[in-house]
């Protein structure tokens, strides 16, 4: 037996020790846990009843005394449940925060701004019998079926008295009924209640802008480490005010031009008043987050998730809201409306001035491209170059635009979207000149390995003036149209945004464009998401985070550090959250086969429209319940590049497999194993492989590179009490591997083998605030690299022997006050 099989066999193993080594604590356990109980469907339904209407369970005779249960019943659930305590209300919820919070940090397509919003809403929960269409759609895995199906019940009720009424929307998923059931009440607190939310990190653990396998990760350095203030206080639903301090790792304290005060992100948010037939939903003054529709047109983040569709867990939230992010590039700061007439129009309006790092052309009055900067620093990466002018806030941005949008029922709607972008200095890309280094210039749209470098030559270019601004040397114009409809368990949703680049917007038959079309058709144990994209080249619109699988510039010489100026300027292909132009359809599927079996579906097929590179994507996951607190998933990836192009020398097929067991035990506690395999297998560089002139074969590892990668990890969490719990994992890997550990994605290559592990802990000090810590250390194996010299024998004999041991830790310090 090899040793992927022992470990395999180690997995199932230990499954089967822990199977039945918990009973569920019945009066602290969710519904979906209750529902998982190996017991009848009808005592199953009997406790959540029970408990919905008198409360907490006390005792095995209270359960006795329930009808539809018998005396086998009350049996065997003496062997499969717990009865402790329930907390109470005010601390669950915040202990629910702070759940919520790790499970949605170690999500793939999680952003900063929805955390902050669904904790907003936690601790003020919206009232259901006036909320928006809007207010519903914003919760994690609600979809347009579920959010259309509240609404169509609301008006047939009147209003909603109590939880129970809610789930029995026709329509609504069990799924979107649990994860809304946390964020809304069913009346208005008349009191209005404070809140006050500071939080501060501090840690060396690299940032990403992206949550993907195939992510870059961008140079960095390690200290003085990642810093963050956030402080929050509102009073009721009606205004808030909120800052934020973020010094990134590496990076110098950042304070106002000419003063020693801390440059701070602020916003006050005035909120849900009525004058009349209007309603305002909310008016902020300072930092805002605009979103339009599928995010096309207009979403001002500095992050990007990798096939984001705006469903399950990579939601997107359209709207103005508060920005208390880590965003700075991309940051608005000025005034954001958004509000609803006669309940038919939602209008959007913003403004904003704010500067922009960008990449400054040698006159020093144009730029070439606005640049994400991580660390944000003046001086390159290089000891051997000099920058020729900064980078930091060296452009004035001022951008407006706005939404309107007509409903014709719930859940139906058009609308129309715009935004201009005025610039100071004008937008005249140079890239050989300003960021290629002049000894690889000639690769530059030639090489074999950067087939995209026509997304670089497509950069947009303008030199205009504004009336509105006498500053203005250049602008950029998008414009879009959304729709949306929802027909009985199905979704229809739209967006395509035009970008003007000949100042007409009569006629964009020559405008470059770009469309996302989806459908979404959902079921009670069955759900089916389809969706089309297709981007043109030359849509280089930088407030754009619709669907693509990559980010922009990927496969082009901007992804080479070295054949740049400085290898700083990687960060305008590692760091950029703008889509690449792809072309394809992308197919999600998610089926209950039964209660203990659920598989999970994703295909994607797309053109990379840059050098017109195929790529196939499919990845299955099965998982497996043999019994509640025990769940075995199977996870397996094919991925393709260029298959249908014989003559391409940068293609590749890569497979990874991931077989995990997690055991949920008493008090949420978990054990959980994981084995994961992948190789990526390169074509043949034909001219290393084959003689040209007598076409002959030769056998070479350079020419025919398979990449493997393995690794072993197990974690367990711990809860010593309510207010105390420890998170720990050990994890031995070879070659590429991505991990989420913690609240930190994490991105590891090791050519020789590495030991990892990492231990957290979190602890509650008091009833408002609480601490987390964590700590990682990754181990090298020893590498042996050996230097030849001389002529005939002696070319044989090693010269020189040296042992290398990578070693790196990392740090990470949460600070958290809630009230």
């Amino acid at each position: 037996m090899n040793k992927t099989l022992l470990q395999i066999c180690l997995i199932l193993v230990l499954g089967l020790q822990v199977i039945t080594a918990a009973s569920l604590d019945i009066n602290n356990a969710d519904e979906a846990t209750i529902m998982d109980l190996e017991t009848r469907e009808a005592v199953k339904l009997a406790l959540i009843e029970h408990m919905d209407e008198m409360g907490p369970i006390e005792s095995f005779y209270e359960i006795s005394e329930i009808a539809e249960i018998s005396a086998t019943d009350l049996l065997q659930l003496k062997s499969l449940i717990a009865i402790y305590p329930r907390r109470t209300k005010s601390n669950s919820r915040l202990e629910d925060n702070y759940r919520k919070v790790e499970q949605w940090t170690s999500q793939e397509g999680a952003s900063e701004g929805l955390i902050e919003l669904w904790l907003d809403r936690l601790a003020e929960p919206i009232n259901i019998n006036t909320a928006s269409y809007e207010d519903i759609i914003s919760f994690q895995n609600v979809t347009p079926v579920d959010a259309v199906a509240i609404l169509k019940l609301r008006e047939q009720m009147g209003t909603f008295r109590y939880q129970r009424a809610l789930r029995n929307a026709v329509g609504l998923s069990y799924y979107g009924y649990r994860n809304l059931r946390d964020f809304v009440r069913f009346d208005d607190d008349p009191t209005g209640q404070w809140h006050l939310w500071y939080s501060t990190v501090m840690k060396t653990i690299p940032s990403t802008n992206s949550t993907d396998e195939e992510a870059a990760s961008p140079i960095t350095r390690n200290y003085p480490p990642d810093l963050l203030h956030k402080l929050s206080f509102s009073n009721s639903r009606h205004w808030k005010f909120g800052m934020v301090y973020n010094r990134q790792l590496g990076e110098a304290n950042r304070y106002f031009e000419g003063t020693d005060i801390p440059e701070v992100k602020a916003a006050l948010t005035l909120s849900d008043f009525d004058f009349g037939p209007i309603h305002l939903d909310r008016i902020i003054l300072g930092s805002y987050n605009v979103t339009f529709g599928q995010g096309v047109v207009m979403e001002n983040t500095d992050f990007r998730a990798p096939r984001r569709s705006g469903y399950g867990w990579q939601k997107r939230v359209p709207g103005i809201f508060t920005d208390l992010s880590r965003s700075q590039e991309y940051a608005f700061n000025g005034l954001g409306l958004q509000a609803r007439l006669f309940d038919k129009f939602v209008f959007m309006g913003f403004a904003s001035k704010n500067d922009r790092d960008a990449v400054l052309n040698a006159d020093g009055e144009s730029f070439t491209s606005l640049i994400t900067l991580y660390p944000r620093q003046n001086v390159g990466f290089s000891d051997t170059t000099t920058l020729t002018h900064p980078m930091l806030d060296v452009v004035n941005e001022v951008t407006y635009g706005g939404h309107l949008r007509y409903e014709f029922a719930p859940g139906t709607f058009i609308g129309l979207s715009s935004y201009e972008s005025l610039y100071d200095k004008a937008l005249q890309p140079d890239p050989v000149a300003t960021i290629i280094d002049s000894s690889a210039s000639s690769r530059y749209l030639t090489g074999i390995g950067n087939g995209a470098d026509s997304e670089i030559e497509a950069m947009y270019a303008s030199y205009a003036e504004s009336p509105l601004w006498d500053a203005a040397r250049a602008n950029r114009r998008v414009m879009g149209m959304e729709f949306n409809t929802v027909i009985q368990n199905l979704a229809l949703q739209g967006e395509i945004g035009v970008l003007d680049v000949d100042g007409s917007i009569q006629d964009i038959s020559n405008d470059p464009k770009s469309l996302i079309l989806s459908a979404y058709l959902q079921f009670d144990n069955l759900n089916l998401l389809m969706l089309y994209r297709d981007t043109d080249l030359a849509f280089d619109n930088p407030y754009q985070r619709s669907f693509s699988n990559y980010q922009k510039y990927k496969s082009s010489i901007f992804e080479d550090e070295y054949y740049l100026v400085d290898p700083i300027y990687v960060h305008l292909y590692a760091s950029s959250p703008q889509p690449q132009a792809e072309r394809g359809v992308y197919l999600r599927s998610r089926y209950q086969l039964h209660r203990r079996f659920v598989v999970t579906t994703d295909f994607d097929t797309w053109t990379r429209v840059p050098d017109g590179a195929n790529y196939h994507r499919t990845k299955m996951r099965l998982e497996f319940r043999p019994t509640f607190n025990y769940r075995i998933t199977l996870s397996h990836k094919w991925q393709k590049r260029a298959e249908f192009n014989l003559f391409s020398p940068t293609g590749y097929d890569n497979i990874e497999t991931i077989l995990a067991s997690r055991f949920r035990l008493s008090k949420f506690n978990q054990l959980s194993v994981q084995y994961t395999k992948t190789s990526t297998l390169f074509d043949p560089r034909k001219r290393l492989v084959i003689g040209l002139e007598e076409g002959t074969n030769y056998s070479s590892d350079v020419g025919n590179a398979l990449s493997p990668s393995e690794a072993l990890n197990v974690a367990v969490t711990h809860n010593l009490n309510e207010r105390f719990r420890i998170k720990a994992a050990v994890t031995a890997y070879k070659g590429f591997i991505w991990a989420f550990e913690d609240t930190d994605f994490q991105v590891f290559n090791s050519l020789n083998g590495n030991f990892r592990y990492w231990i957290s802990a979190y602890s509650r000090l008091g009833n408002h605030w609480s601490m987390r810590i964590k700590y990682s250390h990754d181990n090298g194996l020893a590498t042996s690299n050996y230097a030849f010299g001389g002529e005939g024998e002696s070319a044989r004999s090693p010269q020189t022997n040296i042992l290398n041991w990578s070693q790196k830790s990392d740090f990470r310090f949460q600070l958290d006050y809630a009230f």
